[in-house]
């Protein structure tokens, strides 16, 4: 079997993924070998790598800027819950703070119903591009909102309305991503490509955070605390424009287009009765096997920044260094869980890496205390043992539904879980720490989500519609 390969840049897209079915002719520019499935021309070759790379250049572009702005609040949480929350109690402002932020999560089930309606029923690509509009009017009014000492409580309620209409476009927006991907890629490459919504999101937090720590490094707290924070704020919401730029240049996967010219009358059906009447098996399941995914990835994401400086009392520049530093490892991570899913089987994987991650994270969270350096080991740990499940998640909750009902059941389900399970995660986490006294009781909520999340990948069938 050739598989030579000329000195080229290779984007990951080659690495991950298609470097085991092509070889490279040129620069950018592949053609099938023979792997037992037949053989494709070279034209045929360069026009599917190209096809392909656009669908998760875009996907990652318009996902990647949404998520900007989640990272955006959990860097600031603390300097937002002095500014919305004025308290003579710290902990009461994280916790006030905190909730603001999960409020946006709590909407999302919302905006699954809505996007996950109209991408069922007109397309993909039209609920991802109905998401971009929606995400820019509340980024817009995060920069502009005014604080407690201008307009009293209400400064707090427009917070909470600015995270839930966010939260309403994110409904949509992020499950969407997952579905094209996962509906683009073929059968042998779903968790690998699939895996891209994830790193898209974890990369828009990597930018955030770069953000977050730069204007903490030119300004002084003083002038972060005043107007600094909403720099990046007003900055995300031109990204908005891009992200719509680049959505508009997709096509909707031809898997969803020929289901639509099998069943042209299914327009006349009620998509959330179907739903709930024949794929409520599905729905249940989905829901049991995110809970690690809502819990763990807004303690790892959200929680950890005000963890290290808050609570901890590392330096905030170091504490947001910490987190930026694992957060590209996080990215990484995930593609490398997407890629061992293809090979591995993704119930495998992710039953093994559930079950580590719950032995793991009470060890992991002592050495916390130990300073920077140990925490910076101590948080990727928990970093690379999340994602080795994680990465697999869009391909498995998508294979589970049929097509016809899969934008809607994957909304509905991740954004159901990621409300009752992700939402108040950070906020359940800083009320232990501060209930027990004990720094390391977080670590209670990645064992207890870790163990009932691997009980549902048990009872799963992995390649079974539900």
């Amino acid at each position: 079997m050739d598989r030579t390969f000329q000195i080229c840049p290779l984007t990951f897209c080659e690495v991950f993924g298609l470097r085991e079915n092509y070889s490279i002719v040129g620069a950018g520019c592949f053609s099938e070998n023979r792997l037992g499935r037949g053989e494709m021309s070279q034209s045929q070759g360069v026009s599917e790598f190209r096809a392909l790379k656009r669908v998760i250049l875009s996907c990652v572009a318009g996902s990647s800027l949404e998520w900007f702005d989640f990272a955006l609040y959990g860097y600031f949480a603390a300097i937002l819950g002095r500014a919305f929350f004025p308290s003579g109690d710290s902990f009461q402002q994280l916790i006030a703070s905190f909730g603001a932020f999960a409020s946006g999560l709590i909407a999302r089930p919302l905006g699954a119903i809505l996007f996950g309606y109209i991408g069922d029923l007109w397309g993909r690509k039209r609920a991802l591009l109905i998401s971009i509009y929606l995400m820019a009017l509340p980024t817009a009014g995060m920069s502009l909102l005014p604080t407690h000492a201008q307009i009293g409580a209400w400064a707090g309620v427009l917070l909470t309305l600015m995270r839930i209409l966010q939260g309403l476009a994110l409904g949509g927006g992020f499950t969407g991503t997952i579905v094209f991907l996962y509906e683009h890629s073929s059968q042998q490459r779903k968790a690998t490509f699939s895996s891209w919504a994830p790193f898209s999101l974890v990369f828009g937090f990597v930018i955030g955070a770069l953000t977050a720590t730069f204007m903490t490094s030119i300004l002084d707290s003083e002038q972060l605390e005043s107007w600094g924070w909403r720099v990046p704020f007003a900055l995300s919401f031109f990204g908005t424009f891009i992200a719509r730029y680049v959505r508009n240049k997709l096509q909707d996967p031809e898997e969803f287009l020929a289901m639509q010219r099998e069943e042209p009358e299914r327009k006349a059906k009620f998509p959330l009765r179907t739903l709930f009447k024949d794929h409520w098996k599905a729905v249940v399941l989905v829901v049991w096997i995110d809970i690690l995914t809502a819990c763990g990835y807004f303690l790892l994401s959200v929680f950890f920044p005000t963890y290290f400086g808050e609570i901890l009392g590392f330096d905030r520049g170091v504490s947001f260094l910490i987190t930026t530093t694992n957060m590209i490892f996080f990215a990484l991570s995930i593609l490398l869980g997407g890629w061992l899913a293809d090979r591995l089987g993704k119930r495998r994987l992710m039953l093994w890496a559930c079950v580590a991650l719950a032995a793991s994270a009470y060890p992991l969270f002592l050495v916390f205390s130990a300073g920077p350096l140990c925490a910076l080991f101590g948080h990727l740990g928990l970093i690379v043992l999340f994602s080795l499940y994680y990465g697999p998640i869009p391909a498995t909750i998508c294979s589970i539904f049929p097509t016809r009902t899969r934008l809607l059941g994957v909304s509905l389900a991740h954004n159901f879980a990621m409300a009752v399970f992700g939402a108040y995660a950070p906020t359940y986490a800083t009320y232990l720490v501060k209930w027990s006294g004990n720094i390391t009781t977080p670590s209670l909520l990645f064992v207890a989500s870790a163990l009932t999340t691997a009980v549902g990948l048990y009872v799963w069938e992995e390649g079974k519609n539900y």
